[in-house]
């Protein structure tokens, strides 16, 4: 027999040299090198300082480092999809607008709109994915390149990543980014009394969440995030993921996400959807999830029964059977050019009606 303390060395030398991989793996690279990839504590800048608000306890946490490094492979698929897509052509683009003039590539958007715009079109403002540790926002600009061929002026933001900042942190830069657009909104064709505001996943959170703190001030206090002058005709949410303490199995990861400090803060206590859902009205609310969508379908459907519960005009497009169990989690985004992914696109939208 092999003994014991042969077994525990070579166990030992397996977790040093898995280790060794991950920090080689994640180490971060410079903002501008060819190898740069958006994931939370992966970017640095001479002009920047990404680090100034990480949360050093939880870059410790071995679940978020095996998180950064499963984002890196997620990064190389979606680059390998996004180059079989091709965008639409006639779309006016201005890209990377700060919201926040202090040299972050976080602190950026873009708008896109028909070039053969006359007037005022409806509004689509979008809040990217990725675990709210990865993608920024040209993650997203496909899909919103394809919003906007629908004859819609589309914001596409993005906002820093965990570790480098905690999720309420995130929600207060996704409202600064809000601010900004009421603001400047004026400077673009839209029409300001139809504006659908839309997340995916991790975004449908924010999205989810920011509309709440649009109208509540308890909340905004409680986030100490800023106001702003908009008003929302409608939320799409795809795959919302809400609840981030709520004793699941997803709560061991995305509670930390808050922060080594979460249960000393007063916004800790609205981490569920169902503590903030009943602090303002939502507008009407079109859901996407599907069969094959693991991650999201249950946290998806809760958000419709809350909504529906309290009055709320919702919809849900949940695709079950054969059809469903090929779509993967938030398809549309992936996706929006093929058959179902471009169909569903219009339905929501139709539906919504802004």
């Amino acid at each position: 027999m092999v003994p014991a303390i042969i077994v525990v060395c070579v166990i030992l030398l397996i977790l040093a040299a898995l280790m060794l991989f991950v920090h080689v793996k994640t180490k971060p690279r410079d903002l501008h090198a060819p190898d740069a990839i958006p994931v939370g504590a992966m970017i640095k800048s001479h002009d920047y300082d990404y680090g100034k608000e990480r949360d050093q306890k939880m870059m410790r946490s071995p679940i978020v480092r095996l998180m950064q490094l499963m984002w890196i492979g997620t990064a190389k698929k979606d680059a390998a999809n996004h180059a079989t897509q091709t965008a639409p052509e006639g779309i006016k683009e201005i890209n990377n607008i700060p919201y926040i003039n202090d040299g972050s590539v976080y602190h950026l958007l873009d708008v896109y709109y028909p070039e053969a715009t006359i007037g005022k079109n409806p509004v689509i403002i979008d809040i990217h994915g990725g675990g709210w540790e990865y993608g920024d926002k040209e993650l997203n600009k496909l899909y919103c390149l394809a919003l906007a061929s629908r004859g819609y002026t589309v914001f596409n933001i993005s906002y820093p990543l965990v570790p480098d900042i905690t999720v309420d942190g995130q929600l207060k830069n996704v409202m600064s980014a809000l601010h900004w657009i009421g603001e400047h909104i004026a400077e673009y064709p839209c029409d300001i009394n139809r504006i659908i505001l839309t997340g995916d996943s991790a975004g449908g959170q924010l999205a989810a969440y920011t509309a709440v703190l649009t109208e509540s001030e308890t909340l905004r206090r409680a986030f100490g995030a800023p106001d702003t002058s908009l008003n929302y005709a409608g939320l799409l949410l795809t795959s919302p993921v809400p609840s981030m303490n709520d004793g699941g199995y997803m709560a061991l990861y995305t509670k930390r996400l808050w922060g080594s400090d979460r249960k000393q803060k007063e916004c800790f206590r609205y981490a569920n959807f169902k503590d903030i859902v009943d602090l303002a009205p939502l507008p009407k609310t079109y859901l996407i999830t599907s069969a094959g969508d693991i991650l999201a379908r249950k946290q998806t459907n809760d958000v419709y029964n809350m909504l529906n519960e309290r009055g709320t005009q919702c919809h849900i497009a949940d695709f079950g059977g054969e059809e469903g169990k090929k779509l993967e989690h938030v398809f549309t985004v992936i996706n929006p050019y093929n058959e179902i992914g471009k169909k569903t696109i219009d339905d929501a939208l139709a539906w919504l009606n802004v």
